[in-house]
């Protein structure tokens, strides 16, 4: 269906539905302002500067290191793949990411919005399931931002709510190709998280109903966010009895490895405390049986914002969040890098000096003309490696003022 296909049906549209959604005219100006725009600003061309310095002028000199690319080569390159972020991320910066994953229609928005106090920022209808990663961190106003790669748009409420997949089944047209994530600061965030977690909605993995190339990047998306949080609350909906296969391998596949996970049951209020006890334990034990490590499971009402059966792990489970260690800044992360692989020069440097050393000392005290000439050719080999390995590093260390100098002129 296109775009236009829907003027004739927008007077058929309830009063209340977004003018994004009713209106086509709207759609079509929601997608032209989020649509990647080429910019030229000082900002984005010190992040290329920046991208380029660490995927290429870093990682060349690290050619005679022992550990070169493959130990920090593959660092460095994770850093790169950040830069396109940088915004984004330093607004992440110090703060806990607690994802809230499961499948589609499980109730995370509503989860979230309860968790904020019952906000209705995001929407929870089940026809409009978010279909955009979505942060949500305090701020004193309430502002929302598009992220594209280093470029970010403005948004209005109504706007953002209206880039859910209600949005691709009226008009045959997806934001998740196009926008990364979006950001939400609002004042509507519980007092004692506000400075330490970010919240991360992401969109639900299982839509297989539907099957559209925007569902497959939904799926692959999703998955890429949750392996990098700290924290992660697992919805399922207690309509669905314990815990379901597709979920058990979808967490598997995460590799989550010692990130914390709490499994909530989420729209417990459609269920007695009896039968929320029988479907925690059930799950407890088939996860036992998996191999799935989690830290406990409970059922949990958004609607009437209360964990059942006399449990309060959703609580203790963000307390634990807001209590950990926050996320470094990127520039952080990357004068860590840059420090302990001048150290490493600093060790293979201090380890050639002393083979250099060496060999002459056997030199000086060898009689055998043949050893002799041997023991010289390899002190020159080494003399060679030495060269050369400092030469990497003046080029190493000039490149890290740089960086570090282009990191400063960023913060301004």
């Amino acid at each position: 269906m296109g775009l236009w296909d829907e003027v004739d049906s927008v007077a058929q549209e309830e009063e209340t539905a977004s003018p994004y959604l009713t209106s086509p005219a709207k759609g079509l100006e929601l997608i032209a302002r989020l649509l990647p725009k080429i910019r030229n600003d000082e900002h984005n061309r010190l992040l290329r500067q920046i991208d380029y310095m660490l995927g290429s002028e870093i990682l060349s000199t690290l050619r005679n290191l022992d550990k070169g690319a493959s130990v920090w080569g593959r660092q460095l390159l994770k850093l790169s793949d950040k830069i396109t972020e940088y915004r984004k991320i330093r607004l992440l910066s110090g703060k806990t990411i607690v994802g809230i994953g499961g499948k589609f229609s499980s109730g995370k928005s509503r989860f979230i919005n309860s968790i904020l106090g019952d906000s209705k920022i995001l929407p929870e209808d089940q026809n409009t399931t978010t279909s955009i990663p979505t942060y949500i961190i305090h701020g004193n106003s309430e502002e929302i931002q598009a992220y594209s790669g280093s470029s970010s748009v403005g948004l209005d409420l109504e706007a953002m709510q209206a880039m859910t997949h209600q949005f691709y089944d009226k008009y045959g047209i997806g934001f998740s190709r196009f926008v990364e994530n979006i950001m939400i600061r609002t004042p509507n965030f519980p007092q004692k998280w506000k400075n330490s977690i970010a919240f991360l909605d992401t969109p639900g993995y299982n839509k297989s109903s539907r099957n559209t190339r925007d569902d497959l990047t939904d799926e692959h998306t999703t998955e890429q966010q949750l392996k990098a949080v700290d924290f992660l609350i697992w919805l399922v909906d207690i309509d669905n009895g314990v815990v379901h296969e597709e979920d058990i391998k979808f967490m598997g596949g995460l590799s989550l490895g010692s990130t914390p996970v709490l499994l909530v049951f989420n729209k417990a209020d459609k269920k007695s405390e009896s039968e929320c006890e029988s479907i925690i334990a059930g799950s407890r034990k088939i996860l036992q049986e998996r191999g799935i490590k989690i830290e406990g499971i409970t059922a949990y009402s958004s609607r009437d914002r209360r964990e059942f059966c006399g449990r309060s792990l959703v609580r203790e489970f963000l307390d634990k969040a807001g209590r950990s260690e926050g996320r470094q800044d990127l520039g952080g992360e990357v004068r860590e890098v840059i420090r302990s692989i001048d150290e490493e020069f600093s060790r293979e440097s201090g380890a050639l000096t002393d083979r250099r050393n060496k060999l002459g000392d056997y030199v000086s005290d060898s009689q055998d003309i043949l050893a002799i000439r041997s023991l010289a050719d390899i002190y020159g080999r080494v003399c060679q490696m030495k060269g050369r390995l400092s030469g990497d590093r003046k080029r190493f260390n000039d490149t890290a003022v740089k960086i570090r100098d282009a990191f400063t002129e960023l913060s301004r």
